[in-house]
């Protein structure tokens, strides 16, 4: 995008200094998930791209980091909830909408406890995978026929190798740490050889998060465990030593949560040292977090390997996530059209305009309708192109469509489209739409898309008329019962038809 609002909307980057104010927030949580802590937040903070900002007292935190613009946390506050969530829908819309990715506008990492703050009569609530809490006394001992295995591989660790354990000391341990953190990544990498897609784009994210953890650690108030290995000759059946001496072969690090909780933020071994990863686990419960009840493991990453792995260890409860979007969504009014078409001048809108354009919108759309902010918004930023039809000298329609880049070329979006009520009938909508069409082409894009609600009826003949074709239906998308219709324009084949 040209212009990013973000600097304009008081959206912060997180950083240190923002440890004490942030983390009184999450201290009013009785039941936090694992991402309810600054340190998730400063650690992820490059990589996502992490802002924050105080509205009606809530802290509202936004991730930037994939191009759209998301609320990675519901608002945390003692009151004021439901108007900070408008505020961040308003934000959001604009943003995204601009970007050419409105479907992107959502609110994740919502506990039960938090979604239960708001009225989710008027939210479409998707779970979002759990956080895994164990017993830490279970964790400590691996006791029981259930974690046999577990117990087994540590105590083959222990009877296998020379090692050495240490609480983490930045001055000492710091560069062993980040060079193991590079051998995993390598080692990662080079296991998904075959499709280096696949969570590789997850890989990169946490290597940096990590590595910004392993540099903050102290900072940050992580307890953390190292430890150091060697292979016993007598087990090396005649071969030279690995390693010369002892070398950082594991580390770990994590943090009381909430009242009873402690979390494991980080855990890297090598995976060739059997039972090293079951050792560390154990241990570091043990010297650091057993005066805890229960001990959060995080999440699953959607990983069914790593479900797996985090199921084995027996789980005492499972923490439910949530995300969650606007029931109502955006959507296209477009009054019936007759015969007698009244001449308008369409033109490009300036500045002026902004309050004739927001009360054209309010006019038109009943569920949704476009902020005097969001309407600033796009008329300024260079990726939108804004129209508005004057008669006499008023604005009495208005057209907005965005142009997203992609690898192979560009692509336009309709997203908005109104005519003023007593305006209705001289089919002002065709000549909005007719010049946004021959706008976008003529800035090179070649598909033109937009959703419709499919009852819509004049709104859909408007636009197949102008070329538009049905290519999907979009269930409940303006709501329940309420279906749309994907439709695109190719600007190719209509040049060829109109030829």
């Amino acid at each position: 995008m040209g212009i990013d609002p973000l600097s304009g909307w008081g959206l912060r980057p997180v950083q240190l200094a923002d440890q004490p104010l942030l983390h009184s927030y999450f201290q009013s949580i009785d039941r936090p998930l694992s991402d309810y802590t600054f340190s998730q937040l400063f650690s992820w903070s490059n990589s996502l791209r992490i802002l924050w900002k105080l509205i009606d007292g809530n802290l509202c935190v936004f991730a930037n980091g994939g191009g759209d613009l998301t609320l990675l946390l519901p608002p945390i506050g003692d009151s004021g909830g439901d108007r900070a969530l408008a505020e961040c829908w308003e934000l959001m819309h604009t943003y995204n909408g601009a970007a050419g990715c409105p479907q992107q506008t959502r609110v994740e990492y919502a506990s039960e406890q938090l979604l239960a703050r708001f009225d989710r009569s008027r939210l479409d609530v998707a779970p979002m995978g759990v956080d895994y809490l164990y017993d830490v006394a279970r964790m400590i001992d691996l006791a029981g026929g259930d974690l046999a295995s577990k117990r087994q591989l540590k105590n083959r660790f222990m009877r296998n190798y020379e090692f050495v354990t240490e609480a983490f000391d930045p001055s000492r341990h710091v560069e062993g740490c980040l060079a193991l953190l590079n051998e995993w990544k390598e080692h990662q990498d080079a296991s998904h050889v075959a499709d280096p897609s696949l969570n590789s784009l997850k890989r990169a994210k946490e290597a940096i998060a990590t590595q910004t953890s392993i540099l903050n650690a102290r900072a940050l108030g992580y307890a953390g465990l190292v430890v150091y290995v060697k292979e016993k000759p007598e087990h090396l059946q005649g071969q030279p030593p690995r390693w010369e001496g002892f070398k950082l072969r594991g580390f770990t690090f994590g943090e009381r949560l909430g009242r009873d909780q402690a979390s494991i933020v980080i855990e890297k071994t090598d995976l060739q040292v059997k039972g090293l990863a079951q050792y560390i686990y154990s241990e570091f419960c043990s010297r650091c977090f057993s005066d805890r009840p229960f001990i959060n493991a995080g999440d699953d990453w959607g990983l069914q390997s790593l479900a797996w792995t985090k199921m084995s260890y027996r789980p005492v409860d499972l923490l439910q996530k949530f995300s969650f979007r606007q029931m109502a969504v955006p959507q296209i009014a477009v009054p019936a059209t007759v015969d007698e078409t009244t001449p308008v001048t369409v033109r490009v809108a300036t500045a002026d305009d902004v309050d004739a354009a927001v009360a054209v919108e309010q006019a038109s759309f009943e569920t949704y309708c476009l902020s005097k902010r969001q309407i600033q918004y796009l008329r300024a930023t260079p990726t939108a192109v804004f129209l508005v039809g004057e008669d006499q000298q008023q604005v009495v329609g208005q057209a907005i469509g965005l142009v997203k880049h992609h690898k192979r070329g560009l692509s336009g979006r309709l997203y908005s489209l109104a005519v003023k009520p007593e305006c209705r009938g001289r089919q002002i909508g065709r000549q909005l739409l007719e010049r946004m069409i021959q706008v976008l082409v003529e800035r090179g894009v070649g598909r033109i898309y937009l959703e419709v609600q499919q009852d819509n009826l004049a709104a859909v003949r408007l636009y197949e008329r102008a070329g538009f074709t049905k290519i999907g239906i979009l269930p409940d998308y303006y709501g329940e019962g309420k279906d749309g219709l994907h439709m695109m324009y190719h600007a190719s084949v209509n040049q060829r038809v109109a030829a």
